[in-house]
Order: C-alpha cells, then structure tokens, then sequence
C-alpha cells in the first residue's frame, strides 16, 4: 500500500473514532417555538416579546407525512443533542464516502 492510501485509510479511522453513538441519535428538526393564546385580553396578543413559550417539538417525515412530537422542557438539551447526532453522523457518511472515492481513484479498487 502506497502512503496516499495509508493516510486516507486513516483519515477515515479519524473521522469514524468522532462520531456518536448510533443509540443516541434522533432523525429531525428541532424546533423552538412561541404561540399565542386564546384569550383576547392577554398580552401576547399585542406584541412577539409577550408570546408564550419557548416550546419546543420534533418535525420528522414518514413516508408521504410529516409528524411533530412535542418535546417536554425536561428533556430538551437530550433530545435537541440527539438530533444534532443524526446530522454529525450523516456527515460523517458524507466524509467518509468522499474519501472512498479518493480511495478507489488512486486504485485501491483492483
């Protein structure tokens, strides 16, 4: 094995060793959100600053549906670090593919 694909070999390694677990991950958008009640007299009628909130929920797809689930304020930071899981292990996939290709085009393949 020549050096370049010994580096990329363990530039992948490298790449591999910094991703999360794949017990705590969560596929999703994490959203932070703040509404308005259904009293007329409350004042988060007149301005943003009085809405209440934050709440917080998940968005995912299924298929051809879009599902929310609504995150309890307890266990915000867990969830909302599982969903940035999901996107550091997807770039992880991006990365690692990317340095198989390089693999393959300096002939790794044969």
């Amino acid at each position: 094995m020549n050096n370049q694909v010994q580096k990329l070999n363990k530039m992948k390694q490298e790449v591999s060793k910094k991703l999360p677990a794949l017990t705590k991950v969560l596929r999703g958008t994490f959203i932070e959100w703040y509404q308005v009640c259904a009293r007329k007299d409350c004042k988060c009628h007149k301005s943003k600053k009085y809405q209440h909130g934050p709440f917080y929920r998940v968005s995912y797809s299924k298929g051809n549906r879009s599902y929310h689930i609504y995150v309890p304020l307890k266990g915000r930071k867990k969830i909302e670090k599982w969903v940035n899981n999901y996107n550091k292990i997807w770039q992880g996939i991006e990365d690692i593919s990317e340095l198989n290709i390089k693999l393959i085009r300096a002939g790794i393949s044969k």
